[in-house]
């Protein structure tokens, strides 16, 4: 990665504090920067101005010791140093604040910063009761754990579940988000979010750094941190803010929405839902389809396809307007920015990328250019990222916002 600045004269965060610039000045500096120093001053200025860079891409090196990061504004990619250990190997389950949370192969989750190569640990999952780890195979008790669609054959949940230390990062581990940037040696809160399986959320504090599980009636699809506040969306479409107890250090759920009218049925691994924050604080709801498709030339391969709910006057509205915005879609963040602010961005348009974690590390070339790809709510259709060419697809690429 770009060179440490961990002591240089203006760090991080004196430069956020430190240092006072207006928009029009670091917006004047940052655009005769090259490219590595854009990110970095971007990183260093997020406070101050966070629209200085659109979300790029991150995308898996040749070798372990190398990342690719991809610019959307500048269609150019840049082959980076990646930090040891927290972004070598390891799968990118969040991004927050120009942070990633990260998960590796033996279930442990760590926070790195891809600019400036700064890292924190997060709490090992087995703070959490009742799930232990032996030998590289975690068990825990199967009932609190499920809170998310109907258990398979409609049975309720008993008795023990056990996972190999690889598998907990593409099936138990979905998400994280922090509440604060991790920059000044905290994070203030996270939030992990569990797979499709089980469906119960969990809170961490950087004071406490101990996992609690939090469960949701209708189980945890996707989450945000939102003007103060976690919010999440169930399995069942309704909408969760999340309260923070400082008596208890408990965190729990009230339903502020109701839910979706056209709640997709059928198969969850089919189906998704993610929850996006637009200017101003109105909630969106992007519902992601995708099936697979087959011709005599390829085969087969999975087309993705979305539609938006936006909460209207307290009511959930289907739209395919979302006037100048472009909305990023993916696992590990979901968000709305502005094209009147990056003109190189497609208005009314879905910027998404490959987020099935369960592939376990199998990489592969991605010559269709499936894995990142962007898709009009308009007329439906669907295209390649301009500029970004083949690359691999373990770990599944992730956006970070610097």
């Amino acid at each position: 990665m770009p060179r440490d600045r961990t002591n240089a004269g203006v760090g991080a965060d004196a430069g956020r504090d430190g240092v006072k610039l207006s928009p029009d000045m670091l917006a004047n500096i940052h655009g005769r920067l090259r490219i590595l120093d854009r990110l970095a001053f971007a990183s260093v200025f997020r406070k101050s101005c966070e629209a200085l860079e659109a979300p790029w891409i991150i995308l898996p090196g040749k070798n372990p010791e190398k990342a690719t990061l991809f610019s959307l504004v500048d269609q150019r990619s840049v082959v980076v140093h990646a930090p040891e250990p927290a972004l070598r190997g390891h799968a990118v389950i969040g991004s927050s604040h120009g942070w990633l949370a990260t998960a590796d192969g033996r279930g442990r989750m760590s926070l790195v910063n891809p600019v400036s190569g700064e890292q924190r640990a997060l709490p090992a999952i087995t703070t959490i009761p009742g799930l232990e780890e032996y030998d590289g195979v975690f068990a825990f008790p199967l009932k609190p754990f499920v809170r998310g669609p109907p258990y398979a054959g409609g049975r309720e949940p008993c008795g023990s579940f056990t996972m190999k230390a690889e598998h907990m990062r593409g099936y138990l581990y979905r998400k994280v988000v922090l509440s604060d940037s991790p920059g000044g040696g905290g994070y203030g809160a996270a939030m992990l979010i569990t797979g499709q399986q089980f469906g119960v959320a969990a809170f961490a504090t950087a004071k406490e750094a101990a996992w609690r599980l939090a469960p949701s009636c209708d189980g945890v699809e996707d989450a945000i941190h939102h003007d103060g506040r976690f919010y999440s969306v169930t399995y069942l479409g309704a909408v969760e803010a999340w309260e923070y107890d400082a008596d208890t250090g408990a965190f729990a759920s009230k339903a502020v929405t109701p839910r979706l009218d056209n709640n997709a049925d059928g198969d969850p691994t089919c189906h998704r839902k993610y929850l996006v924050a637009a200017p101003g604080g109105q909630l969106m709801v992007v519902l992601k389809d995708w099936k697979e498709t087959k011709d005599e030339c390829d085969g087969g391969r999975w087309t993705c396809s979305f539609k938006l709910q936006v909460l209207d006057g307290g009511q959930w509205k289907e739209t395919d307007d979302i006037g100048d915005g472009a909305l990023f879609i993916g696992a590990n963040e979901s968000l709305y920015v502005s094209t009147r602010v990056h003109l190189d961005l497609k208005a009314g348009h879905v910027y998404y990328t490959e987020d099935d974690l369960s592939y376990g590390g199998n990489c592969r070339c991605d010559k269709d250019r499936r894995v990142v790809r962007v898709f009009c709510l308009k007329d439906g259709t669907e295209g390649n990222v301009e500029g970004l060419g083949q690359h691999w697809s373990w770990p599944p690429p992730a956006w970070f916002t610097p």
